[in-house]
């Protein structure tokens, strides 16, 4: 199981308009409160910065691969709540 903690702050994720994620857990605890322009910088119809980053970073290109699917901020969460706490 790929680890979903980033030790190395070069690897961490930078979110436009600042914060830092170091999890997975990160991740899900900033879409909670996430302003829906900032997710929109990050998932687009061009790019999902979220997926790349679980796939190149965490190595989990099954988890990455389904990200790109999450359309929505609410899709995102669901994804991410069954990935952390199944």
């Amino acid at each position: 199981m790929p680890s979903y903690l980033v030790e190395q702050p070069d690897k961490r994720f930078f979110l436009h308009e600042g914060g830092e994620l170091a999890s997975l857990e990160d991740l899900f605890t900033e879409l909670q409160s996430m302003k829906p322009h900032v997710f929109q910088h990050h998932v687009n119809a061009d790019k999902n910065d979220f997926a790349v980053w679980v796939r190149d970073v965490m190595q989990d290109r099954f988890l990455a691969k389904n990200m790109v699917f999450a359309k929505t901020k609410d899709d995102l969460m669901k994804l991410l709540f069954i990935q952390l706490f199944r």
